[in-house]
Formats: structure tokens, C-alpha cells, sequence
């Protein structure tokens, strides 16, 4: 499995109409190939917003972040200062605190 973990800032856009715009968005990114787990992410009182994506396998985060849904998150007007970081998913681990339902069902 791998993972997928932004963050960014709003510019001209109220934490309400970005709330509006994810859940337009969610139905495309639930689709996304591979994707198993999509967590929306706000932190209100320090103006921070983000996700956290798991993915069956590299490939398919790859696909992901190389795809026009991501491009189009990525040029937003309202987002600035984006970080994002890959990261493989320890699996054994994950599975003993329950990090996802099925962490020890095959992957990597």
C-alpha cells in the first residue's frame, strides 16, 4: 500500500464554500483507481486543510498523482502553499493498531 498526505492554505475562500467544493470533488477522487481510503482533512483554527489518500499499490498513487483530477486540486486559486508527501505503508503495524481495516490483506 501507499499514501498520500496534503496539506495546504485557502486563499479567497471561506472553510464553508471549501467544504461545498470537497464534496463535490469526492465522488471523482472516491473513483480513482486503486484508491482505498480518502480522509478530508481541516484544521479551522490554524487555517490548514488537507487529505490523506491510501492506494492498493504504488502504481495506482502514481496514476493518481499524475492524473488531470489531481492537477485540477493542485491549481485551484483558493490553495496555496501546498505540501505533499508520499509514503510507503507499513503494513504489519498498521494492521496490529487498526490503522485500516484491511492493512494485512495482501499489498506490499
Amino acid at each position: 500500500m501507499h499514501a498520500l498526505v496534503i496539506s495546504y492554505a485557502l486563499e479567497g475562500a471561506t472553510a464553508v464554500e471549501h467544504s461545498e467544493l470537497c464534496e463535490q470533488l469526492a465522488p471523482a477522487v472516491a473513483a480513482a483507481p486503486g484508491l482505498m481510503s480518502a480522509t478530508w482533512l481541516a484544521n479551522e483554527a490554524t487555517g490548514r486543510f488537507g487529505g490523506f489518500y491510501v492506494f492498493a499499490a504504488r502504481p495506482d498513487f502514481d496514476r493518481f498523482v499524475a492524473s488531470e483530477l489531481f492537477d485540477a486540486v493542485r491549481s485551484l486559486r483558493s490553495v496555496r502553499d501546498l505540501v505533499e508527501a508520499d509514503f510507503a505503508i507499513s503494513e504489519r503495524p498498521t494492521a496490529i493498531t487498526r490503522g485500516l481495516p484491511d492493512a494485512g490483506a495482501g499489498g506490499t
